[in-house]
């Protein structure tokens, strides 16, 4: 079966990460091929050998909205999906091309007038799109993610929260993400050397924290939380990973403030193994709030892999990846006290939480294991 991928992402978020890996792990099932917007995730597909054809397309490029009027905007919009459609009709004819698998709703728009022509001139082919997000902010967006789910074969979510906004239906599937378990591992060496590379001392307990800097995920909250525990515990110290964001400068400055006022803050801003980062921690929190909850949080089943124990806000689709208090801990989202009634606790019993480690990892290769979601994916697009 020959499958032609199209990602519109020019850096590797998480939802273009996710489904390359899926192409990796699925060599065996399908011929796989993927068109892709110029960038750094595209040079570093190319520079890796990878085993399927890529093929790089302007026409994918994101469409900044601040930069541009709105008819300038959505005219260059409409270029794009002519352009974007025709070329990928041509690869489908030239590769004979069985499914198509547009990743986010940017792509599977551009990808409409391409859908219906096929649906016209050479029905076979299927078409998937997948839907990363638990909701849109913009009400255009909103609208065409609905026209999507309208005239794909399937929409692929991640989540059982994210398939909720679609009303349950049959067309929407939910198709886990998976990760590689044997790239997810504890590592003592990993935790010495993270600990070592960033003066962290070994009976330090460590509490983690890798997202953006935004409200929407929590970072002050948590600050104050862990001022309170300063006064009850001498060895922690809380270690934040990730940029600034750039439309949020007051949030910005009021964690610059914090770290500047808390020693025992350490802000390592964007790190590029994740591993290593979750190998040099003990406690990793996932603090996303309401308004912005995780559809699926990568970093709540990455670090779980890595025998971490993890407390995250119960938004989104987190308590499908946690089950409270059996391989992870769940607390009531943008609720300062339920966070550090949970933290108070785990720093409590952090000697005899063996248990929670190992089935954490275990419910990773369960339920979040890549070739489970090779092998459900497979099931979807020889079934439907």
């Amino acid at each position: 079966m020959n499958i032609l991928y199209v990602f519109g992402g020019e850096k590797a978020q998480g939802a273009e990460i996710v489904i390359e890996r899926l192409m990796t792990f699925n060599h065996l099932s399908a011929e796989n091929h993927l068109i892709i917007a110029p960038g750094s995730f595209a040079n570093n597909l190319l520079s890796d050998k990878k085993s399927y054809k890529i093929s790089v397309y302007n026409g994918l490029k994101k469409l900044n909205r601040s930069t541009t009027n709105t008819v300038q905007y959505y005219l260059k919009a409409l270029k794009n999906y002519i352009l974007v459609s025709n070329h990928v009709l041509e690869y489908i004819r030239q590769h004979q091309i069985d499914v198509v698998h547009a990743n986010t709703m940017v792509p599977a728009s551009y990808l409409l007038p391409a859908l219906l022509f096929s649906r016209l001139t050479n029905r076979k082919v299927k078409w998937y799109w997948s839907d990363h997000d638990l909701r849109y902010f913009s009400k255009v967006d909103s609208w065409i993610s609905k026209v999507c789910f309208l005239f794909y074969n399937k929409t692929l979510v991640v989540s059982q929260a994210v398939k909720r906004k679609f009303n349950n239906a049959e067309k929407a599937v939910v198709l886990y993400n998976g990760l590689d378990a044997d790239a997810f591992l504890p590592d003592k060496m990993l935790r010495a050397s993270f600990r070592a590379q960033n003066n962290i001392r070994e009976n330090h307990i460590v509490i983690g924290l890798a997202a953006v800097i935004s409200p929407d995920k929590g970072q002050l909250t948590l600050i104050q939380v862990f001022a309170q525990l300063l006064q009850e515990h001498a060895n922690i110290l809380l270690v934040l990973a990730g940029g600034y964001a750039n439309d949020t400068p007051n949030y910005s400055d009021e964690v610059k403030e914090a770290l500047a006022y808390y020693p025992d803050i350490k802000h390592l801003g964007y790190v590029n193994n994740m591993v290593t980062f979750y190998n040099g921690c003990d406690i990793i929190i996932n603090n996303s709030s309401n308004y912005r909850s995780e559809p699926l949080g990568t970093t709540i089943y990455e670090a779980m892999a890595c025998e971490k124990l993890v407390l995250a806000s119960d938004t989104g689709g987190s308590s499908e990846i946690i089950s409270d208090n059996v391989d992870g801990f769940l607390f009531q989202a943008e609720n300062t006290q339920a966070l550090l009634d949970k933290l108070r606790f785990v720093l409590a019993n952090l000697n005899v939480l063996d248990k929670v480690r190992s089935r954490a990892r275990q419910k990773v290769i369960d339920k979040f294991n890549v070739m489970n979601m090779v092998q459900h994916y497979n099931v979807q697009i020889n079934n439907s």
